[in-house]
């Protein structure tokens, strides 16, 4: 038995020295980078909307549609020469169409053009860098893959290589990805085990290889108790007759 446990400790440690290894890297350098400049909240500026301005009501809008049409709260950016504004908008779903309107005079908006959205994003921008690209994406990158399509990407020429994904609708920033973000996704991605889409905890792989680093653990805390416990002393009275 004791030969057993050693070969299995042996073998499990050759397989799983470098995964081992890497679940430490990776943890550290997560530990180690904020969270705050991992998600990229440093580099935009959020505003509030002020649905206190709003004077038409809900029922106003949806009284020119039918009885199935659905509302939601939402908001619009526009910027000034001194500011960036949030103005409050009612987005109306009717039979699979989305409809919007400025909360405060009832007006239709209509979609965003390319020159407002690079606008906006350079008015969200706390960063040094400017504008290089700005693109209306239909399919999304890896680094934002939970998001739904269509996103607009505008790339900034920072340090950081800063890529804001901004609503089409909105024109607000729903995500910052940073060479920051890309360190961490790719640490996370070591992490998790998750070569593919890097989101999925319960991969087979990560469990396991979680359940060998267990039973690693395990065969090397009964060798060390069989190395190291007492022996028993031989009676010295053993053998003696009276």
């Amino acid at each position: 038995m004791h030969k057993f446990m050693r070969a299995l400790h042996n073998y499990l440690g050759l397989i799983l020295f470098i995964q081992i290894g890497l679940w430490f890297l990776s943890g550290l350098v997560m530990a180690y980078l904020p969270i705050e400049e991992v998600r990229g909240n440093h580099l935009r500026q959020r505003v509030n909307t002020p649905w206190q301005q709003a004077t038409v009501s809900p029922q106003q809008v949806l009284s020119t549609f039918d009885d199935n049409a659905t509302l939601r709260l939402t908001h619009r950016l526009q910027t000034t020469p001194s500011a960036l504004l949030s103005t409050p908008v009612y987005q109306v779903n009717s039979n699979d169409t989305l409809f919007r309107f400025n909360a405060v005079n009832g007006e239709a908006l209509l979609p965003l053009e390319k020159s407002t959205i690079a606008s906006l994003a350079e008015a969200q921008y706390q960063g040094e860098g400017a504008i290089v690209d700005t693109v209306l994406l239909s399919t999304l990158p890896q680094e934002v893959q939970n998001l739904s399509a269509p996103l607009w990407q505008v790339t900034f020429d920072d340090d950081l290589e800063t890529r804001f994904y901004i609503d089409p609708n909105t024109g607000a920033v729903t995500r910052v990805r940073t060479n920051t973000w890309r360190l961490f996704d790719f640490m996370w991605m070591l992490h998790i085990m998750d070569y593919k889409d890097r989101s999925n905890f319960n991969s087979p792989l990560l469990i396991a290889f979680s359940a060998s680093a267990f039973l690693f653990t395990l065969t090397g805390v009964v060798l060390l108790y069989r190395r190291f416990k007492p022996r028993r002393r031989r009676s010295i009275f053993k053998g003696q007759s009276f």
